[in-house]
């Protein structure tokens, strides 16, 4: 591991153990949500498209290894370090602080994470391109994403994330781009879909249309919300208190913030699932007998009609936005613009 400065000039070993505490407990509650939304989705959608199906099951896979990872950690630090949680990520040798070597699981974490947050991305880049039907966007948004999921990568094998407390360098090029990078993709993803919507929505001369589209604005403005909030907390965290670990604690919980809002827009449909109503009208002429010999069709005066009203309803319980393009719209393409 590489060599990185004395942590503490007062010769601490430790760092605040604040930060992994939350971090700890958060990690470990917003994986048994992520666990119940699984359960959810798997129940409730088993006709979902193979991929999305798999993309679930990776990112529930990939979390469980943070998970146990986050855990190894913890089970180090608290059981045969004298309850020392920062021991995950800088090893005192003597009583004084020489050369950080985190532990490989907290090293591990950095990849996993970054992987996450880049499938993440591409899942609400897909979105983008059924709306709009247009690669530019995501395809910008996606090469921005794998450039932060390379360089948390490279920060979090090569250094371990681990900050150096000399303020008089400069911070490693790594840490900006890595979250800026994972803030902008966040906060494109989330201004883009939220006009896309909103343009369709204007475009629309349905009222349950424009009810589905509301309600799916409001659901993309709130778990964009999350994500972004979190990589920007965790970025001025990072810059403003290089010195500490206190952005340890977002760092534990961003992949989970990103896979739990995946589930949450997947399994929305349950709420999402409204009927909407079509009525058509059938005129059927039974006076036959008062047509002309020609066999034209009765006049109007002297014709019985019958009127007959159907009621159609369509239970939507497709993929969110692929349910707009199946609703009664005005004006719209099956692109849903």
């Amino acid at each position: 591991m590489t060599s990185i400065n004395a942590l503490s000039s007062s010769g601490s070993d430790t760092f605040d153990e604040g930060p992994f505490v939350i971090g700890y407990t958060c990690c470990f509650t917003l994986m048994g949500i992520l666990l119940v939304q699984c359960v959810i989705y798997f129940n409730r959608f088993p006709n979902d498209r193979m991929w999305t199906k798999v993309l679930v099951s990776v990112i529930l896979l990939l979390e469980t290894i943070i998970t146990v990872f986050v855990f190894h950690g913890f089970w180090i630090g608290a059981t045969q370090h004298g309850s020392n949680l920062s021991w995950v990520v800088a090893v005192g040798i003597g009583g004084q602080q020489l050369v950080p070597d985190p532990l490989w699981s907290f090293v591990a974490l950095a990849p996993l994470t970054g992987l996450v947050s880049s499938l993440t991305h591409g899942f609400f880049c897909w979105r983008i391109w059924a709306v709009r039907k247009s690669m530019i966007v995501p395809a910008l948004v996606m090469t921005l994403s794998l450039v932060q999921f390379a360089m948390v990568t490279f920060g979090g094998v090569v250094y371990g994330l681990v900050p150096d407390t000399n303020v008089d360098r400069p911070m490693p090029f790594y840490v900006p781009v890595w979250l800026v990078g994972s803030l902008v993709c966040d906060s494109v993803i989330t201004v883009y879909m939220t006009i896309s919507l909103v343009d369709c929505s204007e475009k629309s001369g349905f009222m349950h249309t424009k009810s589905l589209l509301t309600k799916l604005i409001k659901l993309t403005i709130e778990t964009g919300l999350v994500t972004t909030t979190a990589a920007l907390i965790e970025l001025i965290l990072a810059i403003a208190f290089r010195v500490t670990m206190y952005h340890i604690a977002l760092f534990y919980i961003i992949s989970k913030l990103y896979a739990n809002c995946v589930l949450a827009t997947l399994n929305s449909r349950i709420l999402l699932n409204q009927t909407v109503d079509r009525h058509k009208t059938a005129a059927v002429y039974n006076n036959w007998h008062s047509s002309d010999r020609s066999g034209g069709m009765p006049s109007r005066n002297s014709a019985d009609v019958i009127q007959i009203h159907t009621k159609v309803e369509t239970s939507i319980m497709m993929d969110p936005y692929d349910a707009v393009s199946h609703l009664p719209r005005q004006g719209m393409t099956d692109s849903l613009c």
